[in-house]
């Protein structure tokens, strides 16, 4: 039947189809009738959990230290092609892996290998600076 001015639109209105239709009441009832186990709900995920490269919005996020690297030619050339290949090593596009990222890998590999960075610079000749 069609719809009058004088219906109620939010009157309940029980039709078989409707019945066959409505949710379980009972939240439990309806989670035992699931054919999937039950999963423990204390085992979600954190966001530490999730990777850094995929949890950012940007680059930049989390990152408000502005360091500026002054390199000589050979090293901007040399990290281009670190850059790629990473990039290789990665099975990626040199253009998607960040600078950024990239230097802060540095860093972080630096700090794991200070002998090595030391012997990098006493080749430059830092052992003249003591």
């Amino acid at each position: 039947m069609k719809e009058g001015p004088g219906e109620d639109p939010f009157a309940e209105d029980t039709t078989d189809d409707q019945a066959d239709s409505a949710p379980d009441a009972d939240p439990k009832t309806a989670l035992e009738s699931d054919s999937e186990p039950d999963h423990d709900t204390t085992d979600t995920m954190s966001t530490n959990d999730i990777p850094y490269v995929i949890r950012r919005q940007t680059v930049k996020e989390d990152r408000d230290n502005e360091h500026v690297a002054f390199l000589r030619d050979e090293y901007a050339e040399l990290e281009d092609q670190i850059r790629a290949d990473v990039a290789d090593e990665l099975d990626m596009r040199s253009k998607d892996v960040s600078v950024t990222d990239l230097r802060e890998a540095f860093v972080e590999l630096a700090a794991e290998n200070p002998d090595a960075v030391a012997g990098i610079l006493e080749s430059w000749g830092y052992e003249h600076l003591k």
